[in-house]
């Protein structure tokens, strides 16, 4: 199994940490772990997981927080109608806190383990930091190469946060490969460019690209935006439970309008 590299390696230590709650109707079933089988990429990386299991009678308020409430309304997206979801009564959780690992190694091993877990009964997998259901049939492939997107989601909030009708477009998951959120605010117009901007810039962090300070992005002739620390404390108000990056215009301004201003072309 190849093991998934950095590309670039990230030239300060990263300290990533992934989670999968895999929820099961019953105990797992016994069943060999195979690294070929399952997509390990090597024994140290499993025997360095963190794997706990936990019955809904064990705390059934906390439990049932995995299917109710904002993730409920993520589970209806993701699953249709969540009937395996709500018929588990364990959760078998996954975790991958390396430090400075060489490699994505952690977060294939968690993935192998996962798929583990579904040919001995699971029936769900939640990828706890991007906020994205899988039912086990849809689980990618021992083979499955890294696919940022999967891993990675892109969300529009559709409430706006500000009074200049603001909403947050942003990123979950990016703490799964030790790197922080990334946040714009701007305006439904703007989603679309905005959001491949965002998607673009994640993919390149996440293969291992550090962001400098400002980080610049040229996005249409005579328009740059640029990546800046969260002044505003936007991180902490989307519930993002991790630092995030902000992308804002070459003046340090919020994105609302700002996908319009590039589309006009070079300012006069």
């Amino acid at each position: 199994m190849t093991t998934w590299p950095w590309q670039p390696a990230p030239t300060a230590p990263r300290r990533p940490h992934a989670m999968l709650a895999v929820f099961s109707t019953g105990p797992l079933v016994d069943e060999p772990l195979s690294l070929a089988r399952f997509g390990a990429p090597s024994a140290e990386h499993i025997a360095d997981l963190d794997v706990r299991a936990i019955p809904r009678a064990a705390d059934p308020a906390w439990f049932d927080g995995w299917r109710t409430g904002a993730l409920r309304s993520i589970a209806a997206t993701d699953l249709g109608a969540p009937t395996a979801l709500d018929a588990a009564d364990h959760v078998h959780l996954v975790i991958a806190a390396p430090t400075a690992p060489p490699d994505l190694g952690y977060l294939q091993a968690a993935w192998a383990v996962a798929r583990w877990m579904i040919a001995r009964g699971a029936t769900v997998v939640l990828d706890v930091h991007a906020h994205t259901f899988w039912a086990a049939t849809a689980v990618p492939a021992p083979a499955a190469t890294l696919d940022v997107a999967r891993e990675v989601r892109v969300i529009f909030e559709t409430e706006a946060t500000r009074t200049e009708r603001a909403h947050a477009l942003h990123t979950r998951g990016l703490r799964k490969f030790g790197a922080p959120e990334l946040v714009a605010l701007c305006g439904q117009p703007d989603a679309a460019v905005v959001g491949n901007v965002i998607r673009a810039l994640a993919a390149e962090v996440a293969a291992g690209r550090d962001l400098e300070e400002p980080h610049l992005i040229a996005v249409a002739p005579g328009h740059t935006w640029q990546v800046v620390a969260d002044r505003d404390g936007l991180a902490e108000l989307l519930q993002l439970n991790h630092p995030a990056r902000v992308l804002v215009d070459a003046h340090g301004r919020h994105l609302v309008g700002a996908a319009a201003r590039a589309l006009a072309g070079p300012p006069s």
